[in-house]
């Protein structure tokens, strides 16, 4: 309950910022105008709510964590400047599916002992955000890169358990809905851009 009131507080700050027009660049280097971006908003927060659509045995996926925001994703890497930028996503998704994967091994999965009190849930979209940031660097590859990071280490989690024979256990892909780690990340990560491009912006002028 917690955690969904945070989402929701959240989505209408998000919502708020773009309407009035403080994250008109971010949208720029992403391609995308305000009415698009608010749309894609609300339309992400309604298919979280959807039942999720089954795609394989043990795997399934949401529409507004997952489907909607891969399509962005696809855009995104459609409209990239040149064949360096997606060579660049290429390799920061890359990295970012290994640190993900251990992170998940290395840390445990119960929230009364994880490391730095952080939510398990929310752990692996913080290290998906600061990987694919440090390699991907523009807002637009910084966010398919933490994206698809998080997308992939769900599919391999989804192998691993039809190799094990476990059938009875679903992935959902998207799974926490409009703010579950994959999307999540995404964010944190362009947040990250932002904020570094902002600074080192301002130092540049002094």
């Amino acid at each position: 309950m917690r955690s969904n009131s945070l989402a929701i507080t959240i989505l209408i700050l998000l919502l708020a910022l773009i309407y009035l027009g403080f994250l008109e660049r971010v949208l720029e280097r992403m391609r995308l105008t305000r009415k698009q971006a608010i749309f894609i908003l609300l339309a992400m927060a309604l298919g979280s709510g959807l039942p999720a659509i089954p795609l394989a045995e043990g795997l399934e996926v949401n529409l507004g964590g997952m489907a909607i925001p891969l399509i962005i994703v696809i855009y995104l890497v459609a409209t990239a400047d040149d064949n360096t930028e997606r060579l660049r996503v290429l390799i920061a998704t890359a990295v970012t599916v290994i640190a993900v994967f251990f992170t998940d091994r290395l840390f445990t999965q119960d929230p009364d002992e994880f490391f730095l009190n952080i939510d398990p849930l929310y752990f692996p979209a913080l290290v998906a955000a600061i990987v694919a940031y440090a390699l991907g660097r523009s807002r637009r590859a910084s966010f398919i890169s933490a994206f698809l990071g998080v997308l992939l280490v769900d599919f391999i989690a989804w192998g691993e358990n039809l190799l094990r024979g476990l059938k009875n256990i679903t992935i959902i892909l998207g799974g926490g809905g409009v703010f579950g780690a994959a999307v999540l990340s995404g964010m944190l990560a362009v947040l990250l851009a932002e904020t570094v491009g902002e600074i080192r912006e301002r130092l540049h002028r002094t």
